[in-house]
């Protein structure tokens, strides 16, 4: 994050002239995926403390809603879904295959949206599913937070699987919520530093 983005690199790196880089830098830009400086460049977004926890919050309130919708719509494919990403992820963990685990927690949340039935929630997450991606990679480091978001995603799935929606809501939001405390612990250990 924050890493500057040179056209030139880019452009070569990726075989094409400078017009489709551009192109698709502004294409980010309008994503809040990176920052365009005038005069100074183009860099990969950088969010701060409050703009974190904004997203947090932001997401506490979404994927809950999401989540109920789609037991409404169509509970059975959403279960299944959730379940296949949950054995996914028990492998890579298992695997030590972080990256591979850490797309496949974005897939189970996204699981909420793909199956809601609500193209306006769909929408809303997608606005901010790629920062959360970035997030989620940056902030999520120790084999015990990898162990922790499996352990909480299987919660959710149990508590589903029960019909239990109300419980499974309030788990998710407490599961999205505690990336606060992550955040707390690094304004921490800096300011000890």
């Amino acid at each position: 994050m924050g890493q500057p983005l040179s056209e030139a690199s880019l452009s070569e790196t990726f075989g094409v002239s400078k017009t489709p880089v551009r192109e698709a830098l502004f294409i980010l830009k309008q994503e809040g995926l990176i920052d365009i400086i005038p005069q100074k460049g183009s860099f990969v977004f950088q969010p701060d403390e409050k703009s974190i926890i904004e997203l947090c919050n932001y997401r506490g309130y979404l994927e809950p809603v999401a989540l109920e919708e789609s037991m409404k719509n169509d509970s059975q494919a959403f279960l299944e879904s959730l379940e296949i990403s949950i054995v996914k992820m028990e492998h890579k963990i298992k695997n030590r295959d972080f990256k591979a685990f850490l797309l496949l927690d974005g897939e189970f949340h996204e699981s909420f949206f793909e199956y809601c039935g609500n193209s306006l929630l769909k929408k809303s997450y997608q606005l901010v599913q790629f920062h959360i991606g970035a997030i989620r990679s940056h902030l999520t480091t120790s084999e015990e937070a990898y162990s922790e978001i499996l352990e909480d995603h299987r919660r959710i799935y149990q508590l589903l699987s029960c019909g239990e929606i109300g419980e499974a809501q309030t788990m998710l939001r407490k599961h999205v919520l505690d990336i606060k405390a992550i955040i707390d612990a690094c304004v921490l250990s800096t300011e000890t530093s």
